[in-house]
C-alpha cells in the first residue's frame, strides 16, 4: 500500500488524492514525492505529540516551527507549511498509528535526521513549561518506530531535562 492510501476514504473507490496529499502538494507545489511524504509524516508526528492532551497551544505551534527550522533541517517557509498543515489536520493526523509515519521516515531520513526530529518532538512537548509522562511515552514509542536506539531517546529527552514533570520539584 502506498503512503497516501492510508488517508483515502474507505467509502470511495475513486483514485482521488487524499486531503492530506492535496494539502501537501498545495503547500509545497514544486517538491518531489519523497519530500511530500516526509513533510506529511513529520506533520503527523508533530500532531501526535502536540495533540496528546487534545489541545494545541500557541506556544506549541511556535515551537513546532522553530524546532523544524533548528533541528529538522527545513527552511522557514517549509517549516511554516508543515506546521500549518499539522494544525489544520490535527485530528486526522494524530489518529493514525505511529508506524504509518515512522516507516517512510526511516527510509527517507538518515539516523542523524531522525534523532534531530526526536529532539524537536521533545522541544515541542516542553514548550508549555513541562514534559508530561504521556508526552514522553509517546515520543519513546515514536523513537522505536524511527528505529533509533534507547540511548538516542535518553539523549534527546535530556535536552529538556529541566522540564520533565516527573523530575520537577514540587514547590
Amino acid at each position: 500500500m502506498a503512503f497516501w492510501d492510508i488517508f483515502k476514504e474507505k467509502k470511495s473507490e475513486t483514485t482521488n488524492l487524499s486531503t492530506i496529499h492535496t494539502k501537501v502538494i498545495k503547500l509545497l507545489p514544486n517538491e518531489e514525492e519523497d519530500k511530500l511524504i516526509k513533510m506529511a509524516c513529520i506533520s503527523g508526528l508533530l500532531a501526535r505529540v502536540a495533540y496528546i492532551d487534545f489541545e494545541v497551544h500557541q506556544n506549541e505551534v511556535k515551537e513546532m516551527v522553530n524546532s523544524l527550522i533548528n533541528w529538522g533541517n527545513l527552511s522557514e517557509k517549509d517549516s511554516q507549511s508543515v506546521v500549518k498543515m499539522a494544525v489544520e489536520e490535527i485530528k486526522e493526523l494524530s489518529g493514525l498509528e505511529n508506524h504509518k509515519y515512522c516507516q517512510p521516515l526511516t527510509s527517507l531520513m538518515k539516523p542523524e535526521e531522525r534523532y534531530s526530529l526526536l529532539k524537536a518532538l521533545f522541544s515541542i512537548a516542553a514548550s508549555d513549561g513541562q514534559v508530561e509522562e504521556k508526552e514522553s511515552e509517546e515520543i519513546r514509542i515514536i523513537s522505536k518506530g524511527l528505529r533509533l536506539q534507547h540511548q538516542d531517546f535518553i539523549s534527546a529527552r535530556a535536552s529538556v531535562l529541566s522540564k520533565i514533570k516527573s523530575l520537577m520539584k514540587e514547590t
